[in-house]
């Protein structure tokens, strides 16, 4: 859709969109085409983006490529909070996507709104690497790291107090911090420049050979890779068959990271 005060029909993912096991730990960061804007409501998701597509990073468009004021008619039409009493997240792994949030949601047991705003938005001096922790499920989730002059594309998330406390719990790797705008300069598909967006950021540190190893979209590509660089028969074989593997051992891969020197701060600010 072209940026107007009108939201398109919200729809739900056809059947042969949603795999068998939606976020099976081997596929992880499960986000296909991440980088959009969305929004996720009661009735379904509704597209944000252009019909035409983004070739172009977020900042460079001479045009907000997505109506504020149609967000807030359709967070209003949803009984949901405006984005005045929201919280802006910026997300670097499976988060960036509603699917992701709504099974988030779902999974809480809370009775609680599900309307989000997801904005595709340019941010600098920010990439995304790989915690140096697993998940609760053997997988190495993505964690963000400073890295002076980077540019990327992610995906900023609006949410309400109930949906915050929701996703915190969601992420024991993690403490969600605050980022400057005067710092990490973003703009919003909105065209807005925030004064600050929250991250999440591992409390473990990064996997890192000499630099933050940047983030791998299969498992099986960090596998291979920690292999290479340690050898270990922990990390050897398929995806699926090591995330058990780590999963049945929470602390193996950290240790394994710490005692090859695999081990980075993620230069981020804290406090």
């Amino acid at each position: 859709m072209s940026c107007s005060s009108t939201l398109p029909v919200p729809t739900a993912p056809s059947a042969s969109d949603v795999p068998t096991v939606p976020d099976a730990p081997e596929d992880y960061p499960w986000t296909g085409q991440s980088v959009r804007s969305a929004l996720l409501l009661s009735t379904g998701i509704a597209e944000l983006d252009p019909d035409s597509g983004v070739e172009a990073p977020t900042e460079q468009q001479g045009h907000p490529l997505v109506d504020v004021a149609a967000i807030e008619a359709g967070l209003a039409a949803d009984g949901a909070a405006p984005l005045a009493e929201r919280t802006l997240v910026v997300a670097v792994g499976s988060n960036q996507t509603p699917e992701t949030i709504a099974r988030k949601y779902a999974r809480s047991g809370r009775d609680l709104h599900p309307a989000t705003p997801f904005l595709r938005c340019t941010i600098h001096h920010l990439a995304v690497g790989h915690c140096a922790h697993i998940s609760a499920r053997g997988y190495i989730p993505a964690a963000p790291y400073r890295a002076e002059g980077e540019r990327m594309e992610l995906v900023a998330t609006w949410f309400d107090d109930e949906q915050l406390a929701v996703v915190d719990e969601t992420e024991p790797n993690y403490e969600r911090i605050r980022l400057e705008q005067e710092s990490f300069p973003v703009t919003l598909a909105t065209g807005e420049r925030p004064q600050h967006i929250d991250v999440y950021a591992s409390v473990w540190g990064v996997l890192a050979h000499e630099q933050p190893i940047p983030l791998r979209h299969l498992q099986q590509e960090i596998f291979d890779e920690l292999v290479a660089l340690t050898g270990a028969a922990l990390v050897r074989g398929d995806a699926a068959e090591i995330c058990a593997r780590l999963e049945a051992a929470p602390d193996a891969l950290q240790n394994l990271a710490r005692e090859h020197s695999l081990v980075a701060e993620d230069g981020l600010p804290r406090g």
